[in-house]
């Protein structure tokens, strides 16, 4: 309760619009520092780590960019510079849609896949630690709430 407070999150006022929402994003600041110091030794930050998995696991080793950036919800401007750091470090490359010059396809690369599945067993590790602050029960019960609530915002 300390540590909501010290963002001035207002505890036991009934505003638990606030304290669930503030919660949220106080857990994600700690996640994604935490997981930003793993990734660190790899040479990635949590969004490169989150598009090479798009890529390898979702898009089986190629997606379409627009693809990439819908799963990710970033900008289109964002994603193109995300992008052009992942080539640049050789982590993959590119070539344009057959018979569609406008959509650009993402290849994961052989280092790219690699270094991937270097940073996994440690990353799936650390996941499970920082969950496993919580019961297994709790995990549970978070992840459906949070599912719950998931689908029942609004998409855009």
């Amino acid at each position: 309760m300390d540590y909501f407070r010290s963002f001035g999150v207002e505890i036991g006022q009934g505003k638990y619009h606030e304290e669930a929402v503030y919660g949220i994003a106080l857990v994600y600041t700690v996640l994604f520092n935490d997981m930003s110091v793993y990734f660190n030794k790899y040479g990635l930050t949590p969004a490169k780590m989150n598009v090479l998995m798009i890529i390898k696991h979702q898009g089986k080793g190629r997606l379409r960019q627009a693809e990439i950036g819908k799963r990710l919800m970033v900008t289109a401007s964002n994603m193109t510079r995300l992008l052009e750091r992942l080539e640049r470090d050789g982590l993959t490359g590119h070539s344009a849609l057959a018979g569609d010059k406008r959509v650009k396809i993402v290849k994961i690369t052989a280092k790219g896949s690699k270094l991937l599945d270097d940073a996994w067993p440690g990353y799936e590790a650390r996941l499970k630690v920082l969950a496993g602050r919580l019961s297994q029960r709790d995990q549970k019960t978070m992840a459906g709430l949070l599912q719950k609530w998931l689908e029942n915002l609004p998409h855009r």
